[in-house]
């Protein structure tokens, strides 16, 4: 039995009424088991996923991914504890969209709550790796722990 929908939460899921119809949707659409199945095979392969705040979403998966696998942007930019206390600064969780105008320099595409397209998962992901390659050169030349003070 299909039980209908009252609140798609646009503002955080993305999803427009249709979105979720077969013969009405723009998206490529899946099942939950087909894309759990999906990333249980990337994670199996050695696959690095690269994403924003992914402790959540592995959680609501019930996904075990090994932590060398994983490069989660809310963790490396995140200040160190020691790192903080020693500038007199509370150790936090930096947001996407912030990390994405300071470091990309880019308002990028991200929506407001009161934006009707809402939440666009794909551009939070592709902002995500970009973050991270930022992150790497700014560790190859020894520059992480100033830009992020």
């Amino acid at each position: 039995a299909v039980e209908p929908v009252y609140d798609y939460l646009t503002s955080f899921s993305g999803i427009l009424p249709g979105d979720l119809e077969s013969n009405r949707s723009t998206k490529h659409l899946t099942t939950l088991k087909r894309t759990y199945v999906k990333l249980r095979y990337l994670v199996d392969r050695g696959c690095t996923l690269v994403g924003h705040g992914l402790k959540k979403d592995f959680a609501m998966l019930n996904l075990v991914v090994p932590t060398a696998q994983v490069r989660d942007t809310a963790v490396l930019y995140r200040l160190s504890d020691e790192a903080a206390a020693k500038e007199g600064l509370r150790p936090r969780i930096l947001s996407l969209k912030f990390l994405a105008s300071w470091l990309l320099g880019t308002g990028s595409r991200f929506q407001n709550a009161n934006d009707p397209l809402g939440h666009d998962s794909i551009e939070d992901a592709r902002v995500a790796l970009s973050l991270y390659v930022v992150y790497r050169k700014l560790q190859e030349k020894g520059e992480l722990e100033k830009t992020i003070l």
